[in-house]
């Protein structure tokens, strides 16, 4: 489902993505585990969109460099640049507004 990234990585697959979420989580974290959830059902309604996902304990520099302070925190990526981004849950109708009124 989702291509994992790091460090060495991310910035080309970012650079790569015309249309895409990113999501920046961490492994043990419970609310990262939902956020996930939420994601695959959005995948449901925009199978076009390409889905990247990105450690924060294994790549600190990228959350630094992305301006995400805590986890989860999804990107929305257009056009090979990171455009908006939204810490903390959100349900899929909230994720697909978020996605479609990212410029």
């Amino acid at each position: 489902m989702y291509t994992m990234l790091t460090s060495e990585s991310f910035e080309a697959a970012v650079a790569a993505t015309n249309s895409g979420i990113l999501l920046c989580s961490k492994n043990l974290c419970s609310h990262c585990k939902n956020m996930e959830k939420v994601v695959e059902k959005f995948r449901v309604q925009f199978p076009d969109v390409m889905f990247l996902k990105i450690d924060s304990e294994e790549s600190p520099e990228v959350m630094t460099a992305l301006g995400a302070e805590r986890v989860p925190t999804v990107i929305v990526i257009k056009n090979g640049k990171a455009v908006a981004r939204k810490p903390g849950l959100m349900n899929p109708r909230e994720l697909a507004a978020f996605y479609s009124s990212a410029k």
